[in-house]
């Protein structure tokens, strides 16, 4: 028998192998809020979605992507109504294409004219420009290539700048990617794509013009030059929001002489930084219109062009746009993004803020849908939580955990978070609490109480809750202790809840302790109950923001030993006396922040993982006793990046024998995973050949698909489930397509140049 069929019979008779569950794919199990059913309840939230249009399968449909500057997810949207419909299907397996990189700002824009839609976005390198990546579509597999520049910086746009003294410079097309977000559009009627965006003083509209048609060099050239250095003859008050016009033909008269061509380059009087800029034909005369949104105000502000497309000049102002119901307001710093919503053809308003951590997070994305024409847009407020509607949001900071409250045999969830920003002034926090509805192999939640304990009333302060339970006093059921991660007079307070139900009955609080034993390292703490040291009292551990540094090592997660009894748990106050300890987990840097941790016992060893403020889940094992150190098993589980701020839960919530995860992040949201850690621990009999971590998308296929590893592969084989090889492909392949197969279950091997394998599941329904 051959060794690849004994592995597959293994993998069929001991399910506890890691085989089927090797592809690590998005779970989007049945939720519903208050006995509403929400289309993708485990999104993972949105904060600050930016938004183009696409069709990612082709069917006609206009879809949406959404990448949300909060954390640099991607998102796609599959648009499954008819016309005039908002109805969207959440579709990650399209996800994975959109580079790593992006962050910040990004816009999709077919700029070559092939039909399939380009990145524009912020570079890798994180400086103030524009890097463009190309897209491609080969038998339905998107990719996207970065397209290389010849100038100092070559994943950047640059552009022609004529000097005083008629010499030319090339400098790099500005956009500030903390801040801004530009206008990517045809805006001289001319048929190549243009970039409208703010000088570096921030008070100008900076036109760079693309010479691509100009010059007949083909569209998917992007060549720019200097167009207007004040477009529209507007200027932006330095300091505030304030826009001053100048509709005046002598140039004498516009405000823009303020704007001087000097060797140095543009020069403002007043720095201003933060806006955006959306620019469409508002008004149906053939130009383009521009929508204002800046950081010192709440509201956009619509800029009418009375000029034409050779020669921008803004004779109107609208200071509260779109004019339905008094316009956006969004609190701070909104931006405007002009797509097609109900694939009616015609584009609508969505607009949402930009700013990260300050702006508001609930009714926050506004829907203005176009009731007339692309041609002569007429916006009318339709909703103002576009997509929220069909998914959790609890604010920011999502901290989850399983329980099973209710004692029914059906584990469900309870999350901490710092809560929903309803005004700028007005914070509504408290814990969530999702009750599994389903069955044992197929589980459903539904929100049913948002202030679990009322936790709201005991807190004056909070920035951010994270629960998690354990039985501490030894009576045989679990309690609850609560870590308040405040930066105000709570700070890191842990508050103990005594469960006094008893074993496997519904869970019964009677009271609470706050300031629980003065344990207080840090802020932001994610807490954990579990028996570290094996001598069968649970200890307490305990996450926090920042890193600790341990006899010049790195380090993170405090250790809390308990030094009491069964019955009266004791713990000492100090982290960095023995036998606590303030790290238990080397680092190789401090660089690591953030560091949450979430255990689980197999039934063979105890998993530790931990989530980080760059959003990757990390699994470690084999404590030392001796060290008080764990190993790292893995440094990025499953390829999984859902954005900053990762909060892991793990627990066989199906019965498949197999853990799921569930992660928490700071957008608010919630995301739920299959992993190929077992119930059992990791198989260490074959672990040679299943290190390699593989995604395969879509998965089921109709027959094209995409394989995703950290490395590069050597060859991938096809094989049906007995073992038999199908087909094989050598190194370099983007894209894989099978045609002959009936629909069914089969078996890829991966294998890497550096001699690591993996065996993952395929299913095809054609």
């Amino acid at each position: 028998m051959s060794y690849i069929k004994s592995i597959f019979i293994l993998c069929i008779m001991q399910f506890s192998l890691i085989c089927y569950s090797q592809d690590f794919s998005e779970i989007n199990y049945p939720m519903s809020a208050f006995g509403s059913d929400l289309a993708f309840g485990f999104l993972g939230g949105l904060v600050n979605p930016q938004f183009s249009n696409i069709d990612f399968n082709g069917d006609g449909n206009i879809d949406l992507f959404v990448f949300d500057r909060n954390g640099n997810r991607p998102y796609a949207f599959l648009h499954k109504g008819g016309e005039g419909v908002v109805a969207f299907e959440h579709a990650p397996q399209y996800e994975r294409a959109f580079p790593t990189e992006l962050h910040d700002w990004v816009l999709l824009v077919d700029y070559d004219g092939d039909g399939v839609q380009d990145i524009f976005g912020a570079p890798p390198s994180n400086n103030n420009g524009v890097s463009v990546w190309k897209g491609s579509v080969v038998n339905g597999v998107w990719s996207f290539e970065q397209q290389m520049f010849g100038d100092a910086d070559p994943n950047t746009l640059y552009y022609d700048f004529p000097t005083a003294s008629d010499n030319i410079q090339r400098r790099q097309i500005y956009v500030a990617m903390n801040t801004d977000v530009p206008a990517i559009v045809d805006m001289d009627g001319d048929g190549d794509i243009d970039i409208l965006s703010f000088e570096d003083g921030g008070s100008y509209l900076f036109l760079y013009e693309n010479l691509a048609a100009d010059e007949n060099l083909g569209l998917d050239r992007l060549v720019f030059t200097t167009g207007e250095t004040c477009w529209g003859k507007v200027k932006e008050d330095g300091n505030t929001p304030e826009i001053e016009i100048n509709a005046d033909s002598n140039p004498a008269n516009a405000p823009c002489l303020l704007f001087t061509m000097l060797e140095e380059g543009p020069l403002a009087t007043e720095r201003h930084s933060g806006s955006t800029v959306a620019a469409f034909d508002g008004d149906g005369d053939g130009d383009m219109d521009v929508v204002l949104g800046d950081i010192g105000t709440a509201t956009l502000v619509y800029l009418q062009n009375g000029g034409d497309t050779d020669l921008a000049r803004i004779n109107l102002v609208i200071e509260k746009y779109p004019q339905s119901e008094g316009g956006v307001n969004q609190h701070i710093n909104p931006a405007a993004y002009y797509v097609d919503v109900d694939n009616d053809g015609n584009r609508d308003f969505v607009s949402c803020s930009i700013a990260k951590e300050s702006g508001i997070n609930i009714n926050h994305i506004w829907y203005y849908q176009n009731t007339n024409t692309d041609a002569m847009p007429v916006f009318e407020l339709d909703r103002k939580d576009l997509l929220m509607d069909e998914t959790i949001n609890i604010g920011r900071y999502t901290t989850p955990t399983f329980i099973d409250y209710n004692a029914d045999g059906l584990t469900d969830i309870l999350v901490g978070n710092s809560g929903y920003q309803i005004t700028s002034s007005t914070r509504q926090i408290g814990l969530h609490l999702f009750e599994n509805i389903g069955t044992e192999s197929e589980p459903a939640f539904e929100l049913v109480d948002e202030d679990y304990l009322s936790f709201s009333s005991l807190l004056e302060f909070s920035s951010r809750l994270a629960p998690a339970f354990g039985d501490l006093d030894g009576d045989g059921d679990l309690d609850l202790i609560v870590c308040d991660g405040s930066s105000g007079p709570s700070n890191g307070d842990l508050f103990y809840f005594e469960n006094k139900a008893g074993a496997n009955q519904p869970l019964e609080f009677n009271g609470y302790f706050s300031e629980y034993m003065d344990l207080d390292p840090g802020t932001d703490l994610i807490p954990q109950i579990v028996d570290l040291n094996e001598d069968g009292l649970n200890d307490i551990v305990l996450g926090e923001v920042n890193n600790t540094g341990v006899a010049g090592s790195f380090r993170a997660v405090n250790y809390f030993q308990n030094i009491g009894t069964v019955t009266e748990p004791m713990f000492g106050e100090e982290e960095n006396d023995s036998p606590n300890s303030n790290g238990i987990i080397p680092l190789e840097s401090n660089s690591v922040k953030s560091n949450s941790p979430y255990f689980y016992q197999t039934e063979n060893e105890l998993l530790l993982f931990t989530g980080t403020d760059a959003g990757e889940i990390r699994v470690w094992n084999n404590y030392n006793q001796d060290t008080q150190l764990f190993t790292l098993k893995n440094d990025r589980l499953g390829n999984i990046l859902i954005g900053r701020n990762s909060v892991p839960a793990v627990f066989d919530i199906d019965n498949d024998g197999f853990l799921e995860l569930l992660i928490g992040n700071r957008r608010g949201g919630l995301d739920f995973y299959n992993t190929s850690y077992s119930v059992e621990g990791l198989d260490t009999g074959v672990e040679n050949d299943f290190v390699l971590e593989a995604t395969i998308y879509p998965n089921p296929t109709d027959g094209s698909f995409q394989i995703t590893t950290e490395e590069k592969l050597s060859k991938v084989i096809l094989y049906d489930i007995t073992g038999r090889p199908l087909e094989e492909w050598k190194g370099g392949v983007n894209y894989y397509q099978v045609d002959d197969l009936r629909s069914g279950t089969y078996l890829l091997k991966v294998s890497t140049f550096d001699g690591r394998n993996s065996i993952v599941k395929l299913v095809l329904a054609k």
